[in-house]
């Protein structure tokens, strides 16, 4: 029986070796294959992060393109937009100045189209950061209702802006811009009815809201009115609908996400549409408004007289603004640069009404550094824009 016991002990020493070789053999195995695997993770995580510098190099480089581009292509196209308006002022043949009228919508819908695309452009790089601001909600409504009454009553609609006293936490020019596109679409797409823009309580936030009279949206379109170039292929849309680009929700939408206000829509069709926008409401602020002098001037031509400097790097530009503002009165004078204006100023008898500096001029130098190189030469503000 011993003898049997020890046998049986030593096949079971040699099983159990048997089975640690074969252990260890997958383990060894297994660890290789982890190793193996960790390496080609780590591989693609680089190549990945490669791919995505890549990609986010690419990006900036076309935003930083598209924004140069812009610049010189809208350069040329606001000159001729300046010569346009000297050319009417002019011109007394009706027909005439017609044809110069359709000549300045044209520039007009490039120079917005550009412009337009630069903003996309600048959104999808992350190149557009908001400036949030407190501020009263009728800062906005009112120069939206002043810019668009005059557009709804000449096709037949009626405007509605709610009166409202709330303040809010947003970016005024982006949120002015979202509600804007609203307004046009509304009333680009309404042939018959009215307009609402207005605003309604939701817990802590506001909801901006405008309501149309328009015919509507189909379900299956609502996601897809916000894509770039897209619009409903409608019959009985306006025929002012045909001017628009396609653009303006799309902008809408890539501003809303920067400024975290969420977009909603809802539409009946046959009905209307109504498209939201929800905003951070804020305690409101007392303001002091400055009572303004009654100015010597008088009244007819308010910029008869008038004394500005223009300050633009491109020689096109100046003359364009040469001929506008003398059309209008103004006594103009106009530098390519800094030591230019300055030239301009130490020979001037007295200060000028207003400077104008193109914000690109030559050699990185900005309208803004302009500005403060001129500031010396006045005693209070420098009156630039």
């Amino acid at each position: 029986e011993r003898r049997q016991a020890e046998i049986a002990l030593k096949e079971t020493n040699e099983t159990l070796e048997e089975r640690v070789r074969e252990r260890t053999q997958a383990l060894s195995e297994a660890n290789a294959a982890l190793r193996q695997e960790n390496r080609v993770r780590a591989e693609a995580e680089q190549a990945l992060r490669q791919a995505k510098q890549l990609a986010e190099d690419a990006n900036a480089s076309k935003t930083r393109f598209l924004a140069a581009a812009s610049h010189d292509l809208l350069q040329p196209l606001n000159a001729a937009r300046l010569f346009t308006s000297a050319l009417m002022q002019n011109v007394t043949a009706s027909d005439t100045q017609r044809t110069i009228g359709h000549i300045d919508n044209s520039l007009q819908a490039a120079e917005e189209l550009l412009g337009t695309l630069l903003d996309i452009s600048k959104l999808d790089a992350g190149a557009l950061t908001p400036r949030r601001s407190h501020f009263a909600l009728a800062d906005i409504f009112r120069p939206l209702r002043a810019e668009f009454e005059v557009m709804a009553d000449d096709r037949g609609l009626d405007l509605d802006v709610v009166p409202t006293q709330q303040w809010v936490d947003s970016d005024p020019q982006m949120l002015r811009r979202i509600v804007q596109n609203f307004l046009s679409n509304a009333i680009r797409y309404t042939q018959e009815g009215r307009v609402l823009l207005g605003c309604r309580r939701q817990g802590g936030r506001l909801l901006i809201e405008v309501w149309d009279s328009g015919p509507g949206i189909p379900e299956s379109k609502l996601t897809e009115i916000f894509q770039e170039f897209r619009r409903l292929d409608q019959v009985s849309r306006h025929k002012e609908s045909e001017k628009g680009l396609g653009l303006g929700l799309s902008i809408a939408d890539r501003m809303s996400r920067v400024l975290d206000h969420p977009i909603k829509v809802r539409s009946w069709e046959g009905v209307g549409t109504v498209f939201s926008v929800s905003v951070p409401i804020v305690a409101a602020r007392e303001i002091t408004v400055a009572v303004q002098e009654p100015s010597g001037r008088r009244s007819g031509n308010k910029l008869a007289g008038t004394r500005i400097v223009c300050i633009d790097n491109e020689t096109l530009i100046l003359e364009g603004m040469t001929a506008m503002l003398s059309g209008w009165g103004c006594e103009v004078f106009t530098a390519t640069s800094i030591g230019g204006a300055k030239s301009i100023l130490r020979n001037m008898d007295g200060d000028p009404d207003a400077i104008l500096a193109d914000y690109h001029l030559d050699n990185e130098v900005t309208g803004l550094m302009a500005l403060e190189a001129l500031s010396e030469r006045f005693a209070g503000a420098v009156p630039g824009i």
